[in-house]
């Protein structure tokens, strides 16, 4: 009978289902496991500093932008003709 378990035993064994490679497999993916949520906890803080990068960068870029200078409409001909005499000194 015990060694009949025996054999039993070394068959599991080499399909890999014993109680000791059934332990080792858990302990990889438990192993694994960690290491995942770890990685995800990195990534999720990587993602919020990105996020406050991006928030600042736009404030900066909206502070610059400046609202284009228009050029003061001409109506009369003695107001032209001043015009040109300014673009004539430059």
């Amino acid at each position: 009978m015990k060694s009949l378990m025996k054999i039993i035993g070394m068959i599991l064994g080499i399909l890999g289902l014993s109680a000791k490679a059934t332990a080792k497999k858990k302990a990889k993916v438990k192993k694994i496991d960690k290491e995942v949520k770890v990685i995800k906890k990195e990534k999720a803080e990587v993602q919020r500093k990105k996020i406050t990068v991006q928030k600042k960068r736009a404030a900066i870029t909206k502070a610059k932008k400046k609202a284009p200078k228009k050029k003061p409409s001409v109506t009369t001909a003695k107001n032209a003709r001043a015009s040109l005499k300014r673009r004539a000194k430059r």
